[in-house]
C-alpha cells in the first residue's frame, strides 16, 4: 500500500467525524509501523534475490571458465600424447632399419671370409648401412647412442684389420687364377697338337720332320703345364692354410663384437617400451652365441682335418 492510498483512506475517515479520525489515526499508526517494517523486509528480500542472482552468475562464470580450462588441458594433453606417439613411431622406424643395418654390418665380418666378394661390394654395402645407423645419433637416447657408437667403432676397427689381411689372400688368389689360366692354355695347346696328330695319322702322313715338330711342341706345352701345376699346388697349399686361419680370425672377431650387441638392443627396447628382463635376454643371447661358437669350432676342426 502506497502513501497516496493511505492519504485517501484518512480523507475518507475524516468524512465520518472525530471518532472516525481517531480510529483512522490508530489505523494510520498501525499501518505506518507495519508498513515500514514490511517495506524494509521486502527490500532485504529483493537484495537477497539480487545477491543470489549475482552469485549464481559468478558460479556459472567460474564453471564456464573451469570447463574451458579443462578442455584446453585435455587438448594440450592430447597434443602432447600425439607428439610423443609420433616421436616413438619415428624412433621405431629408424631403429628397425638401423638394427637390420647393424646386423648386416656385423655379418660383413663373416662375409670377409669369402674372397669372391669384391671390395667395391663391401664398401657399397657399408656405405648404405652406415647412413641408416647414423640416424640413431639424431633420435636415440644417451644409452642407445653410447652402445651403438661403441659397437660401430669396434666393427670399423675389425673391418680395417681384416681388410689388410684379406688383401694378401685376394692377391694370392688372383695369382692362382693367372697360373690356372696359363696351365689351361698349355693343356689346350697339347689337345690341339694331339688332334693334329690324329688327323695326320688318318691321312697316313709319314713326314718325320712334321711328326718330330709336333712331338717337341707337345713336350714343351707339357713342361709348361707341369710347371704351372707345381706352382699352383704350392700356392694352394699356402692359400688354404692362411685362408683357414683368416676365417677363424674373422669368426673370432665376429663373436667378440657380437657381445656388444645386447647393450644396444636393450637400450632400443627400453626406449620403445618393449619390455624384457635384461637377464632373460642376455641368457638367451649368450646361449645362442655359445652354441654358434661350438658349431663353428667343430666345422673348422673337420675342415682342417680334411685339408691336412
Amino acid at each position: 500500500m502506497g502513501y497516496s492510498e493511505i492519504e485517501k483512506l484518512i480523507s475518507m475517515f475524516g468524512g465520518f467525524g472525530v471518532g472516525a479520525i481517531f480510529g483512522g489515526g490508530i489505523v494510520y499508526l498501525f499501518i505506518k509501523s507495519y508498513l515500514s517494517s514490511y517495506l524494509s523486509e521486502k527490500a532485504k528480500n529483493l537484495a537477497s534475490k539480487e545477491d543470489i542472482a549475482l552469485i549464481t552468475d559468478k558460479v556459472e562464470s567460474v564453471r564456464s571458465d573451469y570447463n574451458h580450462l579443462l578442455e584446453e588441458v585435455k587438448s594440450n594433453h592430447q597434443l602432447k600424447f600425439a607428439a610423443v606417439e609420433r616421436e616413438k613411431n619415428t624412433k621405431k622406424e629408424v631403429y628397425m632399419e638401423a638394427v637390420e643395418s647393424i646386423t648386416r654390418t656385423l655379418n660383413m665380418i663373416t662375409g670377409f671370409c669369402s674372397l669372391n666378394l669384391s671390395e667395391e661390394q663391401i664398401v657399397s654395402n657399408m656405405r648404405s648401412d652406415a647412413g641408416k645407423i647414423a640416424k640413431i645419433q639424431v633420435v636415440g637416447g644417451k644409452a642407445t647412442v653410447k652402445a651403438v657408437t661403441k659397437f660401430m667403432a669396434e666393427v670399423g676397427k675389425a673391418l680395417l684389420d681384416l681388410m689388410l689381411k684379406r688383401s694378401q689372400l685376394v692377391l694370392r688368389i688372383n695369382s692362382i687364377h693367372q697360373y690356372e689360366s696359363l696351365r689351361d692354355k698349355a693343356q689346350q695347346e697339347i689337345d690341339r697338337y694331339i688332334s693334329i696328330m690324329k688327323n695326320l695319322n688318318l691321312q697316313a702322313n709319314t713326314d718325320q720332320y712334321l711328326w718330330d715338330t709336333l712331338n717337341r711342341n707337345i713336350e714343351f706345352e707339357q713342361g709348361q703345364y707341369d710347371t704351372h701345376q707345381v706352382r699352383l699346388d704350392e700356392l694352394w697349399g699356402i692359400q688354404n692354410m692362411e685362408h683357414l686361419e683368416f676365417t677363424r680370425e674373422c669368426m673370432d672377431r665376429f663373436f667378440e663384437i657380437s657381445m656388444l650387441l645386447p647393450s644396444a638392443v636393450l637400450a632400443i627396447r627400453n626406449e620403445l617400451d618393449l619390455d624384457i628382463e635384461s637377464e632373460d635376454y642376455l641368457d638367451i643371447y649368450n646361449k645362442n652365441i655359445a652354441e654358434g661358437k661350438q658349431i663353428f669350432g667343430e666345422f673348422l676342426h673337420r675342415l682342417a682335418k680334411n685339408n691336412g
